[in-house]
């Protein structure tokens, strides 16, 4: 009886031992298992949804850009956090940061310069500030970026963005620009211009009401970031980036923009 016994026991620890090593091993593996690094790891981006408050910016019947552009921004943030960015909105509502009593050029300045140093006092990395576009002629379509003239860096991430919104299926293959708005020569960090699309055309009127091409958007944007930061030496120019007939094309379109009437827009669009 007492061998018997003894047999049973041995039986038992044994089977003991096969069930538990394994799950005794299980964490020591993991533990081992390094966690993956995520591209945008210690990167402060800074997004900036253009307009808001009082100031819509291009309109069309009930499309409003201020809005257009906050859907579009917050989506991009979400994205951005996903790769490991800290993303810092200029601002997450319809507003914008002028005073009571203030109007036109003065009211675009000091709102402006508030989300400027939004953007300094966090120390962000790169500067993103989403827009739509719209002109008189309808027939203009595509996602373009722009950058400050004289910022290398600056036409660097344009150029990077770009590339990625040119692989959209369908998408007009705009090319990166230069521009003098406040926002870009202001701040003292690589910053992007990011036109999104044009309400003034009905195609891509359509897309700009579609949650699902903010979806696309966003994802392009972000791929041009995490090539910006990561693989730089993968942004090539291959006559995407400005040349001089493109930049006079651009500051006649812009002029242009400031007569657009009241249908497409409420006022002369300020950067």
């Amino acid at each position: 009886m007492r061998t018997f016994r003894i047999k049973n026991i041995l039986v038992i620890m044994m089977v003991f031992t096969l069930v538990m090593t394994p799950r005794a091993l299980a964490p020591a593996t993991n533990a081992n298992q390094a966690k993956p690094v995520k591209p945008l790891n210690s990167k402060t981006i800074a997004i900036d949804p253009g307009h808001g408050g009082y100031d819509p910016g291009a309109i069309y019947g009930n499309l409003y850009e201020k809005d257009i552009n906050l859907k579009i921004a917050r989506k991009l943030a979400r994205r951005l956090e996903q790769k490991g960015a800290r993303v810092i909105l200029t601002r997450n509502g319809d507003y914008n940061y002028a005073l009571v009593g203030m109007h036109g050029r003065d009211a675009k300045r000091y709102d402006f310069d508030q989300r400027i140093k939004i953007i300094q006092a966090n120390n962000a990395d790169i500067v993103l500030t989403i827009h739509v576009n719209s002109m008189r002629k309808s027939s203009y379509e595509g996602a373009e970026t722009f950058y400050y003239p004289k910022s290398s860096a600056g036409k660097t991430l344009a150029l990077s963005i770009q590339q990625e919104l040119r692989t959209i299926p369908s998408m007009t293959k705009r090319i990166a620009k230069v521009s003098n708005c406040y926002m870009l020569r202001r701040t003292n960090v690589p910053a992007v211009l990011v036109e999104v699309g044009y309400l003034s055309n009905k195609h891509e009127r359509e897309l700009l009401k579609d949650p699902d091409y903010h979806d696309l958007l966003t994802q392009k944007i972000t791929a041009g970031v995490i090539q910006y930061f990561n693989s730089p030496e993968k942004i090539t120019n291959n006559g995407i980036v400005q040349d001089t007939t493109a930049a006079v094309e651009y500051v006649i379109r812009a002029m242009g923009n400031i007569f657009l009437n009241k249908e497409y827009q409420g006022e002369s669009k300020q950067y």
